[in-house]
């Protein structure tokens, strides 16, 4: 009798990790599933920028660079691009024209809405406000490929800029 309970109990203990495991199963297989726009949600930190001419070299031009950008589930996004080598201004507080000009150069910056359409693997950015005051209220578009660890976002042209970005962890 007593080893009959044993027998029970380890059943039981082994039915309660079978569910475990199934459920993390479901949860992993779900996550896997989920549509790009809730997978996108979090925040990134520019890892590598690449220059991809049509014939396919690709050349990576900034090994060092520095960004974020952020997606929140609202549907809003944030980016502040800089290139890792501007110089800062010799008095912050009396900045020349020129020292203004070198600390903008290859600045990005913008907020706004997004939109993601999984179809066509591309990305609809509505910009509220931008650095460069000529975007502020238009619409860009940009090809995307996202994984679990990074959000690689293509921009147009020959060459094509591949701005590869990597997930923060929260």
């Amino acid at each position: 009798m007593v080893h009959a309970k044993g027998i029970q109990k380890k059943l039981v203990n082994r039915r309660g990790a079978l569910a475990a495991a199934a459920a993390t199963f479901i949860v992993a297989r779900a996550s896997a599933a989920a549509p790009a726009r809730e997978r996108i949600v979090g925040l990134y930190r520019l890892a590598k920028v690449i220059r991809r001419t049509a014939d396919g070299q690709e050349t990576v031009v900034n090994a060092n660079p520095t960004g974020r950008i952020s997606y929140d589930k609202s549907g809003r996004v944030m980016i502040l691009l800089a290139p890792a080598d501007r110089k800062a201004a010799i008095d912050p507080r009396n900045v020349s024209p020129q020292e203004y000009q070198e600390m903008n150069r290859g600045l990005m910056a913008y907020y706004g809405t997004y939109q993601v359409d999984e179809a066509n693997q591309k990305l609809i950015i509505k910009m509220e406000a931008a650095a460069n005051p000529a975007l502020t209220g238009t619409t860009i578009e940009r090809a995307y490929i996202l994984t679990d660890t990074t959000l690689t976002m293509i921009v147009p042209g020959n060459p094509a800029t591949l701005n590869v970005f990597e997930r923060i962890p929260d």
